[in-house]
């Protein structure tokens, strides 16, 4: 079971990053450290967290055993949610945003959600669906989304939430 500790900075400044197991899933690694010129192995939902020194840590998070959680105050987490969801996008994964998780405006490339969506309701292709914390009366059917959908559908959960076993710490580590 691998377990990642590692300090890195983001676009929005340093972050600790906790990668504690992964999901079964494809024979391509859930993190590689890359350099800059490096090309990132196949992802189904790939993501730069961050970089220390040369190297930048590239993750599939369709590999996440549960949720990828997002910690730390409110304003930070929504700054970092919507730098990934822009890179996401970009990289051609569906990004939905639950109410106003990311503030009142919407980040280019995302779709808004009013609420979490049902199984059945999920896309067809990968996705991120980012929502500050979960939905009341949630938490089993959210954190089993990844394992339900073989990593097709990732819960990305930003703020005053409990450490997910994939985590980012918006500030510095501990």
């Amino acid at each position: 079971m691998p377990y990642v500790r590692a300090d890195v900075t983001s676009e929005v400044g340093p972050i600790l990053v906790r990668l504690a197991g992964t999901a079964t899933g494809p024979t391509t690694p859930p993190y590689a450290w890359l350099a800059e010129t490096e090309p990132a192995p196949s992802a189904t939902v790939p993501l730069v967290l961050g970089s220390k020194g040369p190297w930048r840590l590239h993750v599939d998070l369709s590999r996440t055993p549960d949720v990828f959680t997002l910690v730390g105050a409110e304003e930070d987490c929504r700054r970092l949610a919507a730098t990934y969801a822009r890179q996401l996008s970009a990289g051609g994964v569906d990004v939905a945003v639950v109410g106003d998780a990311l503030g009142a405006g919407i980040v280019d490339g995302c779709r808004r959600l009013e609420s979490f969506p049902e199984p059945d309701d999920l896309p067809a292709d990968p996705c991120v669906i980012i929502s500050a914390g979960l939905p009341e009366g949630t938490g089993a059917e959210v954190r089993g989304l990844v394992t339900a959908t073989r990593g097709r559908c990732v819960p990305m959960l930003i703020g005053q939430v409990a450490d997910g076993r994939w985590s980012a710490q918006v500030g510095p580590g501990d």
